[in-house]
């Protein structure tokens, strides 16, 4: 996607025997965070237990977003008080 990125990766090993398993497990979590729009573009978490899941944020458009996102519905209408204590 063209975005600079810091990733880390950890690996977690389980002992055999520690949770009634015959050999080690390893879990494996990887990580990339883009600073410049503060979010995460891509996860990837792996446990032989669970399975494979994976987070990738695609499809980024950068620049001003739309005004209409913003506008205030014509048919809004505000009732009560709101600056009560």
């Amino acid at each position: 996607e063209s975005v600079k990125a810091d990733g880390t990766m950890t690996t977690h090993t389980i002992p055999a025997d520690e949770i009634g398993n015959e050999k080690p497990i390893q879990v494996k979590s990887e990580r990339w965070f883009s600073p410049e729009l503060h979010v995460v573009v891509y996860a990837k978490h792996s446990d032989p237990r669970t399975g494979d899941t994976t987070y990738r944020r695609a499809n980024l458009k950068r620049g001003e977003p739309p005004a209409e996102l913003f506008r205030v519905p014509a048919d809004y209408r505000q009732r009560g008080d709101l600056r009560r204590p």
